[in-house]
């Protein structure tokens, strides 16, 4: 989105305003006039002390204090004062303020990405650079905002002040003194938009080096950093980021510093034409004395703020470029269709898949053609190599994603016309890749379902069905899992029966295990699955395994082979076939035993 250049500086500031105000509305309303208050301190001083020398001058005639004397004392000495005052208190709610702002823009992000229904926009390189550059100056663009949002307002109220007094003395002053920062000023905005589209250009760059760092950082890795010695690779791909990133935002600081320091010969021929011309008013006796120690005084105070001001802008204009990207990523719409009048479920009976294909937006082709029907209470085994699609029917059954071909019907309704929220209530998952978090035990299990947080016997109950209930015992609910947080760290297999046990504790209808014995110990797994059919009575079950000693306990099979269902039946009718699947069984048994291939 561009904006018009006459309209974007103001649209931007509006915009920050808003976000600010909400944030904290008291705090930043008293803020603004502090610093409001603030700017008006020195045009004060200025002002009294053209007020004394000129009360001055007419004393020095009588000889004795008069009332020209004694107002513009007071007022200096309460200028000072009121200077002096102003700064802890303008400290202390730019601090609350930046405290709350900061907080509300991780809200709006989070409310934002974990608010988004399906995964579509995770696919997109564009939106993780966005969010990358968003969250990554999240902590500290706020802050940004204020310091220099407070400084350049203050810094206007100065200058627009001094520019008045200066008014009084001659009208040709504001204007040498303008001409000798506004071209600079117009400059430095439009090159820190340089600067700051160099560095959103150069983001993925940014996030390369990110991960590159974390991989030498982090704990996951490190066993194999050590190991294959890494570090000088990763280094090497963080140094070819970095200096991919270097130079482009250096082209871009390069042009600021060239274009600025062209015009300092502009600014130093005004000022000298506005003292020139002040130097010579006073001899002639155009205007007072006091005027024209107003003038040198305001000639040094204007050049200060307004070059203050400039540099305050050029700031400034990189953190509301911040706020406006945030704004435009906040009215990113979805991309997940929602039906205006969604149908409630409340079961179901049936799950139809009808010649269902799906394309990743990268062009992957995931699915193709796929029909089947699972039925209320039946166990559905889904198997095939890597890549073969299982996991992505499982993202579409749970909407995730919206196939591209064919439909997926829930008791005739197509899946896109339910309420979304309704339908995943019915299901509960342990994915590949599943949550562990920095929660306590019972947080962890009790996320799938956080009505019944605190209710002891359902946790105890999910922890036995998902095999924690060792765990259970020996570390106790409250036990804080997170090594960071100066809590336990479990081991991979035990974390595995913490979100089985979370998929249990849901008490789902829909129960979707994909690959659910993945890191446990042969033992464990072997007790789980003695325990299926005991663990899914009374619920549908649609599971996803590698390890086809465990799927001969459901009741149908479906094969998956390049995205294609390629056969289905139980266990005894497949391997009869002699088919895709009895060539998979026959592989995996002979890892164990030659005679168990034709069992």
């Amino acid at each position: 989105m561009r904006l018009d250049r006459r309209t974007f500086r103001w649209r931007l500031v509006v915009l920050a305003l808003r976000q600010v105000i909400q944030a904290a509305p008291l705090e930043a309303t008293l803020l603004l006039l502090l610093l409001a208050l603030g700017g008006l301190v020195p045009v004060g001083v200025l002002g009294f002390t053209r007020a004394l020398v000129d009360g001055l001058v007419a004393g020095l005639g009588e000889g004795v204090w008069g009332p020209w004397l004694w107002w513009p004392l007071l007022g200096l000495a309460l200028a000072f004062a009121l200077d002096f005052l102003l700064a802890p208190w303008v400290a202390y709610l730019q601090g609350a303020v930046n405290e709350r702002l900061t907080a509300r823009v991780h809200l709006l992000l989070m409310d934002k990405v974990g608010g988004l229904p399906d995964l579509t926009p995770f696919e997109n390189p564009s939106f993780h650079d966005e969010l990358q550059v968003l969250r990554d100056q999240a902590p500290y663009q706020p802050l940004n905002l204020l310091i220099f949002l407070g400084s350049a307002f203050r810094g206007s109220i100065t200058v627009a002040g001094v520019l008045l007094l200066l008014l009084s003395a001659a009208p040709l002053f504001p204007l040498l003194l303008l001409l000798a920062t506004l071209p600079q000023a117009i400059l430095t905005f439009r090159l820190q938009k340089g600067v700051w589209e160099a560095v959103l250009f150069t983001a993925p760059e940014a996030r390369r080096m990110r991960y590159f760092a974390e991989a030498l950082l982090e704990a996951d890795t490190a066993k194999e950093v050590r190991l294959f010695g890494l570090l000088p690779f990763f280094r090497g791909r963080y140094l070819e980021a970095f200096w991919a990133l270097y130079r482009a935002v250096r082209r871009a600081r390069g042009r600021q510093a060239l274009g600025a320091s062209g015009l300092v010969l502009l600014g130093a021929l005004a000022t000298a034409a506005a003292l020139f011309l002040a130097l010579r008013q006073a001899l002639s006796g155009a205007s007072s004395l006091g005027n024209l120690v107003l003038v040198l005084q305001s000639v040094g105070s204007l050049q200060q703020n307004l070059f203050g001001l400039v540099q305050d802008g050029g700031m400034l204009y990189e953190s509301l470029l911040y706020f406006e990207r945030l704004e435009r990523f906040l009215a990113l719409p979805p991309t997940l269709r929602q039906p205006p009048k969604p149908r409630e479920v409340r079961s179901f009976e049936e799950i139809r898949f009808e010649q269902v294909g799906f394309t990743y937006p990268d062009g992957r082709r995931a699915l193709q053609d796929v029909s089947f029907t699972l039925r209320r209470g039946e166990r559905l085994a889904l198997v095939g190599e890597n890549g073969a699609g299982k996991t992505t029917l499982v993202k579409l059954l749970l909407r995730f994603y919206d196939p591209g071909e064919g439909r997926i019907l829930v008791d005739g309704v197509d899946l896109r016309e339910l309420d979304l929220a309704a339908w995943r209530r019915l299901v509960a998952a342990v994915f590949q890749d599943f949550g562990r978090y920095a929660l306590t035990l019972e947080e962890n299990i009790a996320l799938s379902d956080l009505k019944h947080l605190h209710d002891p016997k359902r946790l105890e109950e999910a922890a036995r069905a998902g095999g924690a209930e060792g765990l259970l015992l020996r570390l106790g609910p409250e036990a804080l899992l997170s090594r960071a947080f100066g809590g336990t760290e479990l081991s991979l297999g035990e974390w595995q029966r913490v979100a089985l046990s979370r998929a249990f504790f849901r008490q789902a209808e829909l129960l979707v295990l994909d690959e659910p014995t993945a890191s446990l110990d042969p033992k464990e797994e072997a007790h789980l699955y003695a325990r299926f059919a005991e663990l899914a009575k009374g619920k549908t079950v649609l599971l996803i395994t590698h390890r086809l000693g465990s799927v001969r306990m459901a009741d149908r099979i479906l094969v998956l082979s390049g995205g294609r269902l390629v056969e289905e039946g139980d266990h005894a009718t497949l391997l009869a076939r002699g088919g895709a699947y009895a060539e998979l069984w026959r592989l995996q048994a002979d890892l164990y035993s030659p005679d168990l291939a034709d069992k």
